[in-house]
């Protein structure tokens, strides 16, 4: 359960990460915008990232929890590929 707890912590950072960065581009692509329009922005797209991601996470743990070891390693590798970032 550590490595799915691990791949989990991964997969998200990850995507944060890449929010982050595609945050800060839009917000330099808007220009001048009040603090109030940035948090919305930002909540949004924090938002999207969740609920994108929820359904991968619930499946990845009910994976772990029934021992599906080869369910596991594709989605490590697939989710965890470089090419895909």
């Amino acid at each position: 359960m550590e490595d799915v707890t691990e791949l989990v912590f991964d997969l998200l950072s990850r995507a944060e990460e890449n929010r982050q960065k595609e945050l800060a581009e839009a917000l330099k692509r808007l220009g001048t915008i009040d603090e109030t329009q940035k948090k919305i922005v930002s909540e949004l797209t924090s938002k999207l990232v969740g609920k994108l991601f929820q359904p991968v996470v619930e499946n990845i743990q009910r994976a772990a929890i029934n021992h599906e070891s080869k369910t596991l390693e594709i989605a490590s590798k697939i989710l965890m590929s470089p090419t895909l970032y």
